[in-house]
C-alpha cells in the first residue's frame, strides 16, 4: 500500500503521519492489487480536516472529516472509510438472504486455493456404477439435481442432471 500524506495550514508531524498511516494499514485486507492512499490533513480556523482518497485498481474509496481535534477527524474518517468497505465487501457475498452456498471461512479457504478465479464452490463427490435407469431413479427417489456415475453399460463416465422444467439431460464427456 502506498500511502501519501500531505499537511495544508499546519505543521508536518511524524506522530500524525504514522497515525494515519497505522490505521490504513488495517484496511490491507479488505483491498486486492495495488492500492493508493492519500491523505490531506488541514487547518481551517479552528476546524481540523481529515480527507482520505484510496485508488484500489480503479475502485475509489473517499471520506472526509472535520472536527476540533485532528485525531478525532481522522478517527472519523477512517470509519466512514470502513464502512464503506464493509458494504462493498457485502455487496460482493451476494444478497442478505442468500446464505446456503457460501460462508465466509468457505470464500477466504476458496480465495487461497483459486487466487486469480472468483469463489468457486468444490465438493467431492463419489462415482459409482450405475444403469442410467438406475441413476434416474435415485434422482426422483432422493432429490438430487445432479448425479455423476460411472455407466455400466459402456464403462464411461456419465453425468445426470434435472433441468428447472423437470426434464433429465444425460452427460456422456468424450475423455481423451
Amino acid at each position: 500500500m502506498q500511502i501519501s500524506v500531505t499537511f495544508r495550514q499546519i505543521e508536518p508531524s511524524e506522530a500524525l503521519k504514522n497515525y494515519v498511516t497505522d490505521r490504513l494499514g488495517k484496511f490491507k485486507r479488505y483491498l486486492e492489487g495495488p492500492v493508493e492512499a492519500h491523505v490531506v490533513l488541514g487547518l481551517e480556523k479552528f476546524r481540523h480536516l481529515a480527507d482520505v482518497t484510496i485508488d484500489n485498481n480503479g475502485r475509489i474509496i473517499k471520506g472526509k472529516e472535520e472536527n476540533t481535534d485532528m485525531y478525532a477527524a481522522i478517527d472519523l474518517v477512517m470509519d466512514k472509510i470502513a464502512m464503506q468497505l464493509k458494504k462493498f465487501r457485502d455487496k460482493q457475498r451476494g444478497p442478505k438472504g442468500d446464505r446456503t452456498a457460501r460462508s465466509v471461512a468457505a470464500v477466504a479457504v476458496e480465495a487461497e486455493e483459486f487466487p486469480t478465479l472468483p469463489a468457486v464452490r468444490r465438493k467431492r463427490v463419489e462415482v459409482t456404477p450405475l444403469l442410467v435407469d438406475d441413476a434416474v431413479e435415485m434422482m426422483q427417489t432422493g432429490g438430487e439435481d445432479l448425479v455423476v456415475f460411472t455407466n455400466v453399460a459402456n464403462g464411461g463416465l456419465s453425468i445426470l442432471y434435472r433441468r428447472q422444467d423437470g426434464s433429465f439431460v444425460l452427460v456422456e464427456p468424450d475423455l481423451h
